[in-house]
């Protein structure tokens, strides 16, 4: 890990891509990710396999964008990926409100605590 926080340090920040597979095969990330936090915690990749993205690294910052939907959309997507031909089927955690809010309110009671200590013997 001491190699891994060199490389993530050293690296010029703007070049940091967290996006790099490598970086979670060999359980290298986390200095990234501790870098991100302290020097540049909205983060910009410009230049990645899978096209540019924004990462948001403290806490505070993700509560502010996955509560503000006016702003922060997820209708394009939650994940990082390579687009292939067709549009995907939307799942609700990637909808924005009034469609999340109402695709919610259908699965809650399935997911509630009690109902899954039903199932826990299934699961």
């Amino acid at each position: 890990m001491a190699a891994a926080r060199k490389r993530a340090y050293e690296l010029p920040i703007e070049q940091i891509d967290v996006s790099n597979i490598e970086l979670f095969r060999d359980d290298t990330v986390w200095p990234y990710f501790e870098r991100l936090r302290k020097e540049d915690p909205v983060h910009y990749c410009a230049n990645s396999k899978y096209g540019p993205f924004w990462s948001i690294t403290r806490y505070k910052d993700i509560m502010n964008v996955d509560t503000n939907h006016r702003a922060f959309s997820s209708e394009d997507g939650i994940t990082i990926q390579i687009r292939s031909g067709g549009l995907p089927t939307p799942g609700f955690i990637a909808m924005d409100p009034p469609r999340h809010d109402e695709q919610r309110k259908t699965v809650s009671p399935i997911v509630s605590p009690g109902n899954l200590a039903n199932l826990e013997q299934t699961i």
